[in-house]
């Protein structure tokens, strides 16, 4: 309990002291331990509710803990911000048992904030009160009902409702001898709760679109502890408000997702991949723009840059042409299908654009060879930078016509700045990145300094073109800065007064999207 104390005090005076201060209660130096430890009264009746859960296969009963360790864990993330650890952390299995934690935190005043997986980024899951609690929903992890497996020989339904603590690659195992699977690959194994709670995206949104277009519907439980069942199994609806939707996106802060109704898609039976460099990035946007407005039926488009390549190389002892590379995927019911589409392609990108090596594969072992620079940059581009062992990645959208100015302008910040910063982006949808590797303890002012340039600088841009702050990663307390640039005031004063209006106490992940 005292180190827990000290733990606390320590991370939370820090971060009142940041440039992220305003996000975070102060802390008076005369405040004393009960001010930060949550009080053993609700603590006893926090393991009161969890009385009568039976042990796991370990035999043990674990389900609240204040492990420092764990603490530091789930107050984390994969994020680069200062980050602050709840005080305790429980870990529920039913959804009996979420209503009556989130009926005694309100009962307590003390503040809720739902875990997956903790591969979010923007400091999601950051306890910026002190008396936070963590609802880990780890054990919610199974399938409730798989609309998609036909046992019967039936005619059934393209989606399938799983708990939210289930996770993507969990889920696509599930499916993997029905010939359906989920699309939606933020290339972490996330948490189908957590992806719906930030708005995930990534690869696949160009074909399959982002979880907005997904999700059919949820079960969450709400600040006072009702719960509430939004969207249904049809696949549109004009019913009321698009609750659905509101939830999608909203990171905790309106309620604790429980389950939830996803698409599911067929996978394809043929499948092509393509590859091709650039003499610049902005022919390579220019490219990917045009085949999407030639109606070219990308699965995948994804555009690394001449440092991401040169990192990839550095990092696999690779030796790809380092120039900007567009890597592309195809996908029909047919392998004619499919190589008309590779052909319209290939002409666009080496006739239109000048592309030179424009190569393409069908078998899978190929195929995954091909892609392996995009699913291992973010490990590349941090040990381009020695001593680096996180990275700040930036995340905005834009229009298509804007993509390849904005990615090329910031590739030109990045080698202004002298930063370290591989860019790339999910070129089909108007969505791009910059990894900037970070040392993990005593970085030098400065350099982090132009590192933040790059990503306002990033931004500004992005909001001058008409796009948005964050294309997937979502706000958390890191963006709420630019909500208002990008929507003007009348709108964050909108979303304020919902969530004013669902959680009038702000007990559900406070100081993440609007400030009260």
């Amino acid at each position: 309990g005292t180190y827990r104390n000290v733990l606390l005090r320590r991370t939370h005076n820090k971060l009142s002291q940041h440039q992220y201060g305003s996000c975070f209660s102060s802390l008076s130096s005369s405040s004393s331990n009960n001010d930060l430890l949550l009080s053993n009264d609700f603590l006893d009746a926090l393991k009161g509710i969890f009385s009568t859960t039976p042990p796991d296969n370990n035999n043990n009963n674990n389900n609240v803990t204040t492990n420092a360790y764990e603490l530091q864990r789930h107050g984390k993330g994969e994020s680069y911000h200062p980050s602050s650890p709840p005080a305790a952390i429980c870990t529920p299995t039913s959804l009996e048992e979420v209503v009556e934690v989130v009926k005694l935190c309100n009962a307590h005043d003390v503040c809720m904030i739902p875990f997956g997986a903790g591969t979010s980024l923007e400091g999601h899951v950051s306890a910026l009160r002190p008396k936070t609690l963590s609802i880990d929903m780890g054990k919610f992890n199974s399938v409730v009902d798989d609309s998609s497996n036909n046992n019967n020989n039936e005619l059934l339904d393209p989606f399938v409702t799983v708990q939210a603590g289930m996770t993507r690659n969990a889920l696509n195992e599930h499916l993997r001898h029905t010939g359906m699977q989920f699309m939606v690959d933020p290339g972490a194994d996330a948490t189908i709760g957590g992806m719906i709670s930030c708005g995930a995206s990534g690869t696949t949104a160009v074909c399959y679109g982002t979880m907005r277009e997904n999700v059919l519907g949820l079960e969450c439980v709400l600040a006072d502890g009702t719960v509430a069942r939004c969207g249904t199994l049809a696949l549109k609806s004009s019913a009321g408000y698009d609750v659905t939707s509101l939830m999608t996106g909203s990171e905790g802060t309106l309620g604790i997702i429980t389950q939830a109704t996803v698409k599911v898609h067929p996978i394809p039976s043929f499948v092509t991949a393509a590859i091709c460099v650039f003499d610049d990035l902005t022919s390579a946007a220019s490219a990917v723009a045009t085949m999407k407005f030639c109606g070219v039926p990308l699965v995948r488009c994804e555009l690394l840059d001449t440092s991401s390549v040169a990192a990839f190389n550095q990092y696999t002892k690779s030796n790809k042409t380092e120039k900007p590379t567009l890597f592309l995927e195809f996908a029909g019911s047919s392998q004619a299908m499919v190589d008309e589409q590779v052909y319209t392609s290939q002409s666009i990108c080496v006739e239109e654009y000048g592309a030179a090596d424009f190569s393409f594969t069908t078998g899978e072992a190929e195929r995954k060879s091909l892609w392996a620079a995009r699913h291992q940059l973010y490990y590349a581009a941090i040990a381009s930078r020695p001593g680096a062992e996180r990275a700040l990645v930036t995340d905005a959208c834009v229009p298509l016509s804007k993509f390849s100015e904005a990615i090329a302008a910031t590739a030109r910040d990045v080698e202004e700045l002298g930063v370290v910063g591989p860019c790339f982006g999910h070129a089909g949808d108007g969505n791009f990145h910059c990894i900037l590797p970070m040392m993990q303890h005593d970085e030098d002012e400065e350099y982090l300094e132009r590192l933040h340039q790059v990503n306002d600088r990033l931004i500004q841009r992005t909001l001058e073109a008409g796009g948005t702050c964050t294309g997937e990663h979502g706000v958390g307390y890191g963006k709420i800065k630019y909500l208002k640039q990008q929507y003007g005031e009348g709108t964050v004063h909108m979303m304020k007064m919902i969530k004013k209006g669902l959680d009038p106490k702000n007990l559900m992940n406070p100081g993440k999207i609007v400030e009260l």
